[in-house]
């Protein structure tokens, strides 16, 4: 049995509504910020329950923005997490800002701990990442944040529908940021991604931003990405909102059911909680290679994510950091499929396949 980490394909019934939506653009000339942008925008400020919502061309493009719409000075210091996808560090560095990396907990997110340690008279910005699809501490940044008046940004990329106290992913810091690429839970059919607010001075900012930094196409403010959202991705993402539950619930049953099944002791497994979408599912395991290649051997395809903590990448090893944690930890993680289009069939395969591994 060959089983897929990712299956990105849609059926038919899905392509026939999404040839309709894109057909209804065509005709409408509307290609770029048309009527499909506000209503996406609209329908991820009701999700949320944020005041503000600006569509955006990738989830890059939503981190930078952000971090650009808050002014901070050059030089001013950023704490952020050391275990994520390069996007995240390069958004901080790009706006002639410091990265400071915090280290992180057992459950692959920044550590609240490390960040208290880290903070300084130059810190003006946390920005925290939903690793895995899990909800970091978020309750706690926020605190934090309000305690040393500095800004809260969360990195949501990962975890579109988790839930902590009642509130959604995309509700927490002064600013969150999606991804809505191919690979997310909330995917587009290309590269997508979306900023929320409450606070209509950095929305007014953002709108600015995100069109060159022009207002009513004319006059330019502030100099800024051409970072508009398209619209034949905002109408994909308003077909896709209204089935994400469904979604979400399918990967929390999987993830749930490999949880369930999956009994040896030598493999850390994530903790089930409404605060997980399972972007990923990622065990911890101390001979990750060789248990790695017997997955593929069987035909299920795994990956790593990541293999280098940022700080360890070429350009970034100027930034010292004290991760003891961070460090053990990436040489153990690998993740496994958890995705909403695996049948039973292929949950069972995978579950018998790890378990068969340790007899």
């Amino acid at each position: 049995m060959k089983i897929r980490f990712l299956n990105l394909s849609s059926d038919l019934s899905d392509i026939k509504k999404y040839n309709n939506a894109i057909n209804k653009i065509f005709k409408s000339g509307q290609i770029v910020l048309g009527k499909e942008v506000n209503e996406f925008e609209k329908n991820l400020r009701i999700y949320t329950k944020r005041k503000y919502c600006i569509g955006v061309g990738s989830g890059t493009d939503a981190l930078y923005l952000a971090i650009q719409s808050l002014q901070l000075k050059p030089g001013d210091e950023v704490i952020t997490t050391c275990l994520s996808w390069i996007s995240t560090t390069n958004a901080i560095y790009l706006n002639g800002l410091t990265p400071v990396f915090a280290d992180i907990d057992n459950d692959l997110n920044i550590s609240t701990q490390s960040v208290r340690k880290l903070i300084s008279n130059k810190t003006k910005l946390i920005l925290a990442v939903n690793f895995t699809g899990k909800l970091a501490q978020l309750e706690e940044l926020e605190e934090i944040a309000k305690e040393n008046s500095i800004y809260l940004i969360e990195d949501a990329a990962q975890s579109f529908g988790a839930i902590k106290n009642k509130r959604k992913s995309g509700s927490f810091g002064h600013i969150s940021t999606f991804s809505h690429n191919p690979m997310k839970v909330l995917s587009a059919l290309g590269e997508a991604g979306s900023v929320l607010t409450d606070d209509a001075t950095i929305k007014n900012r953002l709108t600015l931003l995100r069109y060159s930094g022009m207002k009513n196409k004319e006059l330019l403010w502030t100099p800024g990405l051409n970072a508009r959202l398209d619209t034949v991705q905002a109408a994909l993402l308003n077909l896709k909102l209204k089935s994400i539950s469904k979604v979400i619930k399918k990967r929390r049953l999987n993830a749930d059911y490999l949880i369930a099944n999956l009994k040896n002791q030598q493999l850390t497994l994530p903790d089930f909680g409404e605060d997980s979408v399972f972007y990923t599912f990622t065990i911890k395991i101390n001979n990750r290679n060789k248990f790695q290649s017997y997955l593929e051997s069987k035909g299920i395809e795994t990956k790593i994510q990541h293999k280098k903590l940022i700080p360890q990448q070429p350009f970034y090893k100027k930034y010292k950091a004290d991760l003891l944690n961070a460090k053990s930890i990436v040489k153990k993680i690998l993740c496994i499929p958890v995705h909403e289009k695996l049948s039973k069939n292929e949950l069972d395969y995978i579950i018998e396949t790890i378990n068969s591994f340790y007899r």
